[in-house]
């Protein structure tokens, strides 16, 4: 009786720990092994570097967080392991920053990313995480152009080079301004030739061209901002009251002048570096605005340009119903280094644009006539958006303001 009693009691215990065991692995949590997420990269960008990275994967079951390891390169992306991890769903939250080229530009820029519900699996496949937090459209553009000069108190043109252009970044992240140069047309919007051969299509015919000096990565202009470069960054005021003070700018226009007579005062921005100028003395915006403006990102070394994009450009020139053959020499710039063109001109002598269309269709002005005194003391400023973005469609009329005050201008 005793022994059949304390074999009903061995058999009750065996079979409570089998139950126990049981339920155990019923509710055990699966681990998921060598899973991996992809980080994608912006596809409207190209040599994407992800300097550094942080995230967490929080379980959404039980709050258990993973901290998410390094990502490594893989194409043009990038991979995150996972060696284990508990099957579930997660919230997933990453930051971090990456550079990259855009159109030539060098840029950089935080992101950071929240994916919320992410199942891993023991058969999870194509995880990703997208880098899209971010628009890196817009680039630089040519914001404002102060050509004309100001008067003195007299009344007369002041000549001590107070003009400026001024670059904006447009886009959402910053980018470096290294190599961008501003190009002034050899061609006139006021005076139409049919030049041979006709490149106008396929490049930007310059007579000078200065380039924001630096290494890819030391001009470093934050989403909105803008570099002044001045012709002459020195106080203007002091020599002219109506004029304005140009010793903040970020660069000038500086020329070592052939001719004693004729110098260039050295300011206190740091030089544009000068790869091309059809003066030999000291060179300055045209005033009544005949030529166009235009930046663009020089894509080769100043002696490889110099040798291979010279320009001899072949016309005929009407006078008096005589007809002379005539030629130009200079140097032209690819359409497809130009970040931004604006044309520029007079109402009531304009004859073309002298840009590619693709570049700008349109044209803007300060003076209605030719020699207009009321030109002076006025700019041209590009129009913006609702959100503060400047807005570019690639046409001038439709783009800026003509004859404005220019910002700079107290």
């Amino acid at each position: 009786m005793k022994k059949n009693f304390f074999l009903s009691i061995m058999m009750l215990l065996a079979m409570s720990m089998a139950s126990i065991s049981c339920n155990d692995d019923d509710d055990a949590t699966a681990i998921v092994n060598n899973c991996s997420l992809l980080l994608e990269m912006p596809i409207n960008v190209s040599n994407v570097i992800l300097n550094n990275f942080e995230g967490t994967a929080t379980n959404v079951q039980n709050g258990n967080v993973v901290t998410l390891s390094t990502p490594v390169k893989k194409g043009n992306d990038y991979v995150i392991t996972l060696n284990t991890i508990e099957e579930g769903q997660y919230n997933i939250k990453a930051k971090g920053n990456i550079s990259f080229v855009k159109d030539g530009i060098a840029g950089t820029t935080d992101f950071e990313i929240q994916n919320d519900g992410v199942k891993f699996t023991q058969t999870s496949s194509n995880l990703k995480l997208a880098v899209n937090s971010f628009q890196a459209d817009g680039g630089f553009v040519i914001s404002e152009i102060f050509y004309t000069g100001t008067t003195t108190p007299e009344d007369k043109q002041y000549s001590g080079g107070d003009a400026y252009i001024i670059i904006t970044n447009n886009s959402d992240v910053t980018l470096y301004a290294d190599s961008i140069a501003v190009l002034e047309s050899q061609f006139m919007t006021t005076d139409k030739q049919d030049y041979t051969p006709d490149v106008m299509n396929e490049a930007f015919s310059v007579d000078a061209v200065y380039m924001i000096p630096g290494k890819g990565t030391d001009v470093a202009v934050a989403p909105g901002q803008s570099l002044t470069l001045a012709i002459n960054a020195i106080n203007h005021k002091e020599a002219n009251p109506n004029s304005m003070d140009l010793t903040g700018a970020d660069f000038e226009f500086y020329d070592e002048s052939s001719n004693p007579r004729v110098t260039d005062p050295d300011g206190a921005a740091p030089n544009l570096d000068k790869w091309y100028c059809y003066t030999a003395t000291v060179y300055g915006f045209h005033n009544r605005g005949f030529k166009s403006m235009a930046i663009a990102r020089m894509k080769t070394d100043k002696e490889t340009w110099l040798k291979d994009y010279a320009y001899t450009a072949e016309y005929t020139f009407v006078f008096n119903d005589n007809a002379y053959p005539m030629s130009t020499d200079t140097y032209k710039v690819p359409n497809t280094w130009i970040l931004d063109a604006v044309n520029l001109s007079v109402e009531s002598m304009f004859q073309w644009i002298v840009t590619s269309p693709a570049l700008d269709a349109g044209w803007t002005y300060c003076g209605k006539v030719d020699r207009d005194m009321t030109r002076y003391n006025k700019a041209v400023i590009r129009k913006q958006d609702a959100n503060g973005k400047y807005v570019d469609t690639n046409n001038s009329t439709n783009d800026f303001i003509p004859e404005t005050k220019p910002s700079l201008l107290k």
